[in-house]
């Protein structure tokens, strides 16, 4: 399936109704990200949110660790879009 979306004057382009639906992203805020490839291609993917993180972190004894979140948003990130890091 393609699906064509438009770039306007301000460098923003809306994410089709399709994708917003498979993808569950219903509301305003949500992140996706953009996975340049060397062959110029790019792959785009949710962000999962902070609730799909839940237990994500080994030990919750721990004091938070910023970095540490984001890094797991990211790994979850990259899993979402069938890229396991191994």
């Amino acid at each position: 399936m393609t699906i064509v979306s438009v770039v306007t004057s301000k460098g923003q382009l809306t994410l089709p109704s399709a994708l917003r639906k498979a993808w569950k992203i219903g509301s305003e805020g949500r992140r996706v990200c953009f996975e340049p490839s060397e062959d110029g291609s790019v792959r785009l993917h949710p962000v999962p949110d902070a609730l799909s993180l839940q237990g994500a972190l080994a030990d919750s004894s721990r004091p938070y660790d910023p970095l540490e979140s984001e890094k797991a948003m990211a790994q979850l990130a990259h899993e979402a879009a069938g890229n396991r890091a191994d």
